[in-house]
């Protein structure tokens, strides 16, 4: 069979450049060795949204006592909790069938022959001809030191939303992204959770001011936190798994029914043939590319998280759209960034651009501005309030151009998307003022540090 594009992978860039391949005209065929919908519809952003999801109404529940509302949960039903868990996954991988009702798609595992032909083994083995070959093969879980995974005690994200129920007790290795989400929501779903991060900070990836206030409220939803720390795989003792985590403070031995290691990713990018026809990877088994999504052989693109952080669902989505139209000639695709990124924490956060670390680092030229959620009207009026919250912008001093935003605090999610508009027209403060944003809304984080940027701050005292 021949095709215009053959595409490597499933997951977010590899359906998307699918779905824009074929809007474009072209005859597509798409090999996947499991499941439609890749990491991010069966093993991360769905799943875990939905987790979090529950575990948030069950805190809301909680807190409503304080406010004269008195709700009482008798039982958390844990094998319950995974099934709906199970049908958000479901219903995100028939709309990925769906979308791609149109490409001849062919469940295996797809080996570079040459630069033109792909060999597909699955449940049907045959070869398949392409005139271009887009690569969205994605990563794999990496475990550390001490630990290996055996699936049922000892394991990562994949086999985490496969159990058929939660469990008891869980050791979560890694405070990054992934780990201070399930860690928030399994604690709150009366879950016993202990979070161990190498690093002297939860969340390495923002400033500390950021991961502070995380940091306070996962330990009120009872997240027992261990950062500076190692933890070191003891043994098992009967059902349970005995990790050693040694910290500033000395050595613990801790007995959980399972451990969870959410601390790195490797790229799948090994023993499928790329080396072999030619694609030049980097030092960590990551495919090199230009900002076409080209390879170094001429007709074979990679897109998504094969191709170097962030590794995020969006950034893979825009890297597969950019690929496919470069295929089906637009000579302007869309641009690669800037790519924001989200934290489902409560609070929220997100952010985009620098932070405040990585523009002192730079040698950049910045103000920093800041603006509390204590002064935001909208907060104060929910029962989950983020007072601790704030938003964060990153100025060029002169020019007035915004170079990076933070936000924690509740809507983050969703409000840091004006900053990123922001960044992408290259924007300065002047122009943003411009913008009315509703009141009473979390959006109006917004326009309240844009204006203190500005010099002429609304509801807080204009800086000294």
């Amino acid at each position: 069979m021949r095709f215009d594009v053959v595409v490597l992978g499933g997951g977010p860039a590899g359906y998307v450049a699918a779905v824009t391949a074929l809007q474009r005209g072209l005859r597509v065929a798409l090999v996947e060795r499991k499941y439609l919908g890749g990491e991010c519809s069966n093993w991360g952003c769905i799943p875990s949204k939905a987790l979090i999801e529950l575990g948030n109404a069950v805190s809301l529940a909680k807190s409503l006592g304080k406010y004269g509302v008195s709700l009482s949960i008798s039982a958390i039903d844990k094998s319950k909790v995974l099934k709906h868990v199970s049908r958000a996954v479901i219903k995100a991988r028939e709309g990925v069938k769906y979308l791609l009702s149109d490409a001849v798609v062919i469940q295996g595992v797809g080996k570079l022959k040459d630069p033109h032909t792909i060999k597909v083994e699955g449940q049907v083995n045959t070869e398949l001809e392409a005139t271009n070959i887009i690569v969205a093969t994605g990563t794999e879980p990496k475990t550390v030191p001490t630990f290996s995974f055996d699936g049922e005690r000892i394991i990562h994200n994949r086999h985490f939303f496969e159990l058929d129920s939660l469990p008891n007790s869980m050791l979560i290795v890694g405070a990054g992204a992934i780990g201070c989400e399930i860690s928030e929501a399994l604690a709150q779903l009366g879950v016993e959770v202990h979070l161990v991060e190498i690093m002297d900070k939860i969340l390495p990836e923002v400033d500390r001011d950021v991961s502070d206030v995380i940091h306070k409220y996962l330990m009120r939803s009872g997240v027992k936190i261990y950062t500076s720390s190692q933890a070191q795989f003891a043994g098992y003792l009967n059902n349970e798994v005995l990790v050693r985590v040694t910290g500033r403070g000395g050595t613990t031995e801790i007995k959980v029914e399972k451990v969870l290691i959410a601390a790195g990713r490797s790229y799948n990018t090994s023993g499928i043939g790329l080396s072999e026809v030619g694609v030049e990877l980097d030092n960590k088994g990551g495919v090199i590319v230009n900002e076409f999504m080209r390879t170094t052989i001429p007709n074979i693109y990679a897109a998504g998280d094969i191709t170097g952080p962030p590794l995020l669902a969006h950034k893979a989505f825009r890297e597969g759209l950019i690929a496919a139209e470069t295929i089906a000639g637009v000579k302007e695709p869309l641009p690669k960034g800037p790519v924001p990124m989200v934290i489902y924490t409560h609070p929220e956060i997100g952010f985009v651009g620098l932070n405040e670390t990585q523009a002192s680092r730079a040698g950049v030229d910045y103000e920093v501005f800041r603006f509390p959620y204590v002064a935001l009207g909208r907060d104060s009026t929910s029962v989950k309030s983020t007072p601790e919250g704030f938003a964060k912008l990153i100025v060029e001093k002169n020019t007035g151009k915004i170079l990076g935003a933070t936000v924690v605090g509740n809507g983050a999610a969703d409000v840091i998307h004006l900053f990123t508009l922001a960044i992408t027209h290259r924007l300065n403060v002047e122009e943003l003022r411009k913008t009315i944003i509703s009141h009473p809304t979390y959006s109006e984080v917004f326009s309240e540090v844009v204006s203190e940027a500005s010099g002429k701050p609304l509801h807080i005292p204009k800086q000294k």
